[in-house]
């Protein structure tokens, strides 16, 4: 089967990019954590399982959001490419670089809060399901790092002002807090599993 994303991806064109790419791991990511989630409703037969249905109802959610939010990536930047070769005023630039900065931090943010619903299923699944929520872990984290760098990116064609390091601010505590969660939902799993506590500092 042609995975029509994958295909598009390696072409040689501006778009998709980096951050399209971000969310895509992430939405695939949250294919597995579906999986699992299923697995567990499919066998739940007392009171876990309205828990289970309200945690795939928000995987599914967050999915669909990963999603749109591949497919806006893209779009930011052709509008802020075009902004800058047509002539547009400074204004209209910066407003079109603002989304492209925006596109990457909502998928920090959503990547980071679907780490909770690992850190969910993670305290009900069966063991042998652990590993697989370790490997949506660190796909999550991958999308949160890479969308991170994006973010940077875009944000560096900013001219210094009170807004960028707002901006600059935002960015880095949003990705503080998501390594801070990524390393105690992934210490909480593998004491789980059995493997002892973590050990990722998560740095470049």
């Amino acid at each position: 089967m042609v995975d029509l994303f994958i295909e598009a991806l390696a072409r040689p064109k501006p778009v998709p990019g980096g951050g399209a790419a971000a969310a895509h791991g992430a939405a695939v990511g949250l294919a597995l954590l579906e999986k699992i989630v299923k697995v567990e409703l499919q066998r739940s037969r007392d009171s876990s399982e309205a828990e289970w249905k309200n945690l795939l109802r928000e995987v599914k959610k967050s999915s669909n959001t990963l999603l749109q939010l591949r497919d806006e990536d893209g779009r930011t930047y052709v509008r802020f490419t075009q902004a800058k070769t047509s002539g547009k005023g400074k204004a209209e630039v910066l407003k079109a670089l603002q989304q492209a900065i925006e596109c990457p931090v909502r998928i920090m943010e959503e990547a980071s809060e679907a780490i909770n619903f690992v850190a969910r299923a993670g305290m009900y699944c069966k063991g042998h399901l652990l590993s697989d929520l370790l490997v949506v872990c660190e796909l999550l984290r991958g999308a949160i790092s890479g969308a991170h760098r994006i973010a940077q990116a875009n944000l560096s064609l900013m001219e210094a002002s009170i807004e960028k390091s707002e901006y600059l601010d935002r960015l880095e505590q949003l990705f503080s807090d998501s390594r801070a969660l990524y390393k105690s939902v992934g210490s909480a799993l593998m004491h789980r599993a059995g493997f002892g506590q973590a050990n990722s500092p998560w740095k470049y």
